[in-house]
């Protein structure tokens, strides 16, 4: 999980997350990135991140209305070190995904987070079922029609990852910062390496590709082939039943998403 914390200079800290959120960091593999309040926009729209963290001594609503107001989609939390229930409601009304004390534990912190991340990508259980493939996010497996399916932490990482943000194509930069969030990264194959073992051991379940690759642009998850068997079973018969077509124009798609390098702290 990438998360951009912007932080005061007048905040205990000194400029850095709050004790909660740097345990909750080392905890769950959070990649968390600081930033000022200045130019925080600009740096969501030319970057991912998976959600804000603003910290603040007291609720401040400028900086909040200034993001939404700029349609800026990722989920915002704030955490406080003091505040008033209409703070907190004036928070939740203007555009707060969450707002928190800094005395929060980091364990409840961890999942506040992570379920706001994950009601942002569509799914409202900690358990993801797309098709016949279920992700447990809580217990860290892989299951295809209910069968265990053998896989190291980096790849159940990687497929958690994809499953999340099933309708998107991630780039190769960004699925390295979410994988080694405060970690030495790798050589950029590592990827390519991991998506193909990942493809073998679906193979041995009767998924032929279970991600779809997009060359020099990223990867996604292939929705269509964890259909149901008898789902796509039907659309095969459906397509047989009509006339062949010939075309020779090439089809071309994709999706470009930018990612540039940041200071990531665990």
């Amino acid at each position: 999980m990438r998360v951009l914390c912007v932080g005061e200079d007048s905040t205990r800290g000194n400029g850095r997350p709050y004790e909660g959120l740097s345990k909750a960091a080392v905890d769950g593999s959070v990649s968390i990135t600081m930033s000022g309040s200045a130019g925080v926009v600009e740096t969501l729209r030319r970057s991912h991140y998976d959600i804000v963290v603003i910290q603040q001594a007291s609720p401040d609503m400028k900086l909040l209305r200034h993001i939404r107001n700029s349609r800026v989609p990722t989920p915002v939390m704030v955490i406080a070190l003091t505040s008033t229930p209409l703070e907190v409601a004036e928070l939740l009304s203007i555009g707060a995904d969450d707002c928190v004390l800094a005395s929060v534990d980091p364990a409840e912190l961890l999942a506040r987070l992570r379920a706001i991340v994950r009601r942002v990508s569509g799914h409202d259980s900690l358990t993801l079922h797309i098709g016949r493939l279920t992700v447990g996010v809580d217990r860290r497996e892989v299951h295809v029609d209910s069968k265990p399916v053998p896989l190291t932490r980096r790849e159940y990482d990687l497929v958690e990852l994809l499953a999340l943000r099933k309708t998107q194509v991630l780039s190769k930069e960004t699925v390295l910062d979410s994988l080694y969030a405060g970690e030495s990264e790798p050589y950029g194959k590592v990827i390519d390496v991991m998506i193909c073992k990942i493809r073998k051991k679906m193979r041995n379940f009767g998924i032929d590709e279970p991600f779809t690759t997009l060359w020099g642009i990223g990867y996604r998850l292939n929705e269509v082939a964890f259909a149901p068997l008898g789902a796509r079973a039907n659309a095969v018969e459906s397509r047989t039943g009509q006339p062949a077509k010939e075309s020779c124009i090439p089809v071309m798609s994709g999706i470009n998403i930018m990612s540039s390098t940041t200071l990531d702290l665990v």
